[in-house]
Order: C-alpha cells, then sequence, then structure tokens
C-alpha cells in the first residue's frame, strides 16, 4: 500500500498596503520653543525629560571629557534648586548602560569584539562603574515608562515608516507632548518633533 503523501496547503500572500503616489506623509508637530542652557530662567516647579546624551555628558565615563558636562551639570543643579523634575524611563537607562559599555570598550585594546569585552573579567568594574551612575541617575529622576495604551504608536510608526527619525527619539517626543514636559537634549535631530526644548547645541539653537 503506497504511502500518503501530505500535501500542504498554499495560502494566499496580503501584500502590505503601499503609499500612492502623491499621497501626503504625516503633518510635522507644530514648532515649539527652543530654550538656550546659557539665557533659560529655570521656573519653579518646572518638569523635564533628559535626553540619553545629556546624562551621558553628566555621568558617561571619565575618559570621555567635554565642555559640555559642566553646561548640563549646571542644568541639573538649576533643575533641582527651582524644585524642578526630571523624568526618565527604561529606554533612556537601556541607551545610557549601551552606550557608556562601548565607549569603553572603544578605549581599551584588549579585545577585538565588544562582546568578548563584556563577557571579560576588565568589564566588572566598568560595569560597577555604570551601575554607580545609574542609581545616580534614578536619585534624580522620577520614572515615567510609556504605557503603550497611551503611547499613539500608530502615529510615531507614521513617522518613523519616513527614513528620517529613530523610533526610541519618537517615544521620547511623544512622552514629552503627552506630559508637558521640557525635552533637554544635544540633539538637534528633535528640532521638528514639536517638543520645548532646552539645550547648549548652537546648531539646534539657530533652527
Amino acid at each position: 500500500m503506497p504511502k500518503s503523501t501530505h500535501r500542504a496547503v498554499v495560502y494566499p500572500v496580503r501584500r502590505s498596503v503601499r503609499l500612492r503616489p502623491g499621497k501626503a506623509l504625516p503633518i510635522k508637530p507644530s514648532p515649539a520653543p527652543i530654550h538656550s542652557t546659557a539665557t533659560y530662567d529655570f521656573p519653579e516647579e518646572k518638569s523635564y525629560f533628559f535626553d540619553t546624551n545629556i546624562w551621558l555628558y553628566i555621568y558617561g565615563p571619565i575618559g570621555w571629557p567635554d565642555q559640555k558636562s559642566a553646561v548640563y551639570s549646571r542644568a541639573l543643579r538649576e533643575i533641582r534648586n527651582s524644585n524642578g523634575t526630571i523624568y526618565i524611563n527604561c529606554m533612556v537607562i537601556s541607551e545610557f548602560i549601551n552606550a557608556f559599555s562601548r565607549i569603553e570598550f572603544k578605549q581599551q585594546t584588549d579585545h577585538s569584539r565588544f562582546k568578548e569585552f563584556r563577557n571579560s573579567l576588565g568589564f566588572r568594574p566598568v560595569a560597577e562603574d555604570i551601575s554607580s551612575n545609574v542609581k545616580k541617575i534614578l536619585r534624580n529622576t522620577l520614572a515615567c515608562d510609556p504605557d503603550l495604551k497611551v503611547i499613539d504608536l500608530p502615529e510615531i510608526m507614521r513617522f518613523f515608516e519616513q527614513g528620517k527619525y529613530d523610533f526610541n527619539d519618537l517615544v521620547f517626543a511623544e512622552i514629552c507632548r503627552a506630559k508637558g514636559l521640557v525635552f533637554v537634549t544635544h540633539d538637534k535631530d528633535f528640532s521638528e518633533m514639536g517638543v520645548e526644548i532646552l539645550t547648549a547645541n548652537e546648531k539646534l539653537l539657530r533652527r
């Protein structure tokens, strides 16, 4: 008796919907104020959200000196003195840890691959340093991890599909808009995201 042969059922593939020629892309958020750290008056009890690059300037690797460290460290002190609130989420902490680790990796020559460095005994003091600095950040901040029901992910993805925005940046901007936070950043990419910004970046201020 011949063996029965299993025949797979082939279902038609559903094509994803593509933008038709001439269809308008999502409208950009309305322009928002951009403040200089040099002239900002740090109002009482204002709320802020620090970009990852700001935390790296303040609490990044010691071997990564930058004149902007003093500028943003002063901004942190002014916010605390004005009883301001700084929010943070796990995405920023994750970016901080990964960036800190890779900066340290680039400054050493014992390993050719990042994962080898991360799994080595030499990474232990780096991990301890990162942990110490993250704890300092947490002492200065309140958590505001986004609820996916609150964040407008379809809208975020409509901007993301244009190929000019970082996904995490879009989420940070959405958080700031939803909670009315001033976004502290040195990244010029946020000039078009419709959030109020505090920065020392001259190129961003000129926009």
